[in-house]
């Protein structure tokens, strides 16, 4: 479900450097992590973080004990990170990087905007490559998008995702990124309508999902959830039985 890996990031400019997403917790990374921080001859001052899932953060507070950097996170949990608010500004050197929340893959979800230098560290809000997972409760299709409208506004030259490599063409990713999912919902809502009877997500799967193994039609479930969660909120589909933890759903 991560590609090649987590990406971390190192960002600043002089000695001071905001590492971004430190990742799982594993020797190497830290080691390379560390190595890479001492070949710029830098310090890593603030440690910051997207979200919260396993492949992002347990690093952060070894990283941040070692290098005596603060930590930084909206959630801040129990691993001595500080609550970073939507919108704070964290300034090492002269790189100010905004933290912009993004909430939809997951409720703690932060973004980090270089606004001079149009770039922007996504996470897994935006990834390269790959789409991102939604995964209900806690990932909000409705909030995915929303959060999409709020980056694409920032109109970033360069995006830095949390798997895969920086993407070049940020503004046109974005626009990809909505029309993606605009077209899979109405797929959704379109299967589902044709049923005429209460549906589970799995029962559509295999339509929409026609090119995918069926090892990741569990994961393409989840998705599929998502999607008809927001259109119960927009009203245009309904619970009908079931329960939380294997809903039933109608579109009219």
């Amino acid at each position: 479900m991560t590609g090649a890996g987590t990406n971390t990031w190192l960002v600043g400019d002089g000695d001071a450097l905001a590492c971004v997403d430190p990742g799982p917790e594993d020797d190497r990374h830290l080691a390379a992590i560390e190595d890479a921080v001492r070949a710029v001859h830098g310090h890593v001052a603030v440690v910051l973080l997207t979200h919260s899932h396993p492949d992002h953060r347990p690093l952060a507070r070894r990283l941040a004990e070692r290098s005596g950097a603060s930590l930084l996170a909206f959630d801040p949990r129990d691993d001595g990170a500080q609550r970073l608010q939507d919108g704070e500004v964290v300034q090492v050197g002269e790189v100010g990087l905004r933290a912009v929340h993004t909430p939809g893959h997951a409720s703690d979800h932060l973004c980090f905007h270089d606004a001079e230098a149009g770039e922007l560290f996504t996470g897994d809000h935006i990834l390269s490559g790959m789409t991102t997972v939604i995964n209900p409760p806690d990932g909000d299709m409705t909030d995915y998008m929303a959060s999409l409208q709020r980056v694409l506004a920032l109109r970033p030259r360069i995006i830095h995702p949390g798997h895969g490599p920086a993407i070049e063409n940020g503004v046109e990713v974005i626009e990809r990124y909505i029309a993606h999912r605009l077209e899979r919902e109405a797929q959704v809502e379109d299967a589902v309508r044709r049923r005429g009877e209460p549906v589970a997500p799995i029962d559509v799967v295999p339509e929409i999902y026609a090119a995918y193994p069926q090892a990741l039609h569990a994961y393409a479930a989840r998705s599929v959830q998502a999607h008809l969660d927001k259109l119960v909120r927009d009203g245009r589909a309904r619970r009908a039985g079931g329960d939380d933890a294997a809903p039933r759903y109608v579109v009219p």
